[in-house]
């Protein structure tokens, strides 16, 4: 009864289940062709690393949103159709071939990087799970029965903790390719990003919400040097 109580308010209707299944099966042949590789070509494991790491991120945005908040999943879920993303990630694996070893960041900051995706992953997959049907892929200018101002949890902690998780998680992929550039203009151009969105979206939050969410704002960083 549980599990039926959990799942009744998914709607079949909002999915195309050829592009999911599409989506699916080109993460996994992505990440399958990532791990032979590892194996067979070891210079190319930080690369390999990289595109598993990205692989299990677009998975799980579909699965945290699917099992957290089955009324909005659909194929987009994924996240897999946005170009900005695909760009970014062409040009960072870009600079990783074609930059001198010279001009890379000391290879030691690989660990931090791969913490740095591991935090980063684990913050954006929590603020999922604990804002469940609050939570959406696009901002929300009005709210719905479901829509609750979550405070408890990882948001106890930090005021935005899905934008937070993310861009703790790009720094990481760029830390792990040892990227310079991209890592330096992909963060100003992401932190720009979440400066306006923030922004944007607490406008709403505050018609929705009004005095809870401005003590809620007062007392709860986002830990972005955005406030």
């Amino acid at each position: 009864m549980v599990l039926v109580s959990k799942y009744s308010r998914y709607d079949p209707l909002r999915n195309n289940l050829l592009k999911i299944a599409a989506k699916s099966f080109l993460l996994g042949a992505v990440t399958t062709g990532a791990v032979v590789m590892e194996f067979s070509q070891p210079q190319c494991i930080p690369v390999c690393i990289y595109i598993q790491c990205l692989c299990l991120f677009h998975s799980l945005e579909f699965v945290a949103t699917y099992v957290f908040n089955n009324t909005q999943v659909d194929d987009d879920s994924f996240i897999l159709e946005d170009k900005e993303f695909h760009m970014i990630t062409a040009l960072s694996l870009l600079e990783h071939w074609l930059t001198p070893e010279y001009l890379k960041i000391p290879t030691v900051v690989r660990l931090v990087g791969l913490l740095s995706i591991a935090s980063g992953q684990i913050a954006r997959t929590l603020s999922m799970y604990t804002a469940r049907e609050s939570f959406n892929h696009y901002v929300q200018q009005s709210g719905k029965k479901s829509h609750t101002l979550v405070t408890t949890g990882i948001y106890s902690y930090i005021r935005h903790p899905s934008y937070f998780g993310f861009f703790v998680w790009f720094i990481g992929m760029e830390l792990l390719l040892r990227n310079v550039a991209t890592l330096a203009i992909g963060s100003v151009i992401l932190w720009k990003f979440f400066k306006d969105r923030i922004r944007y979206e607490e406008k709403f939050l505050i018609n929705m919400f009004q005095d809870s969410y401005i003590k809620y704002r007062a007392t709860t960083r986002t830990w972005m040097l955005i406030e």
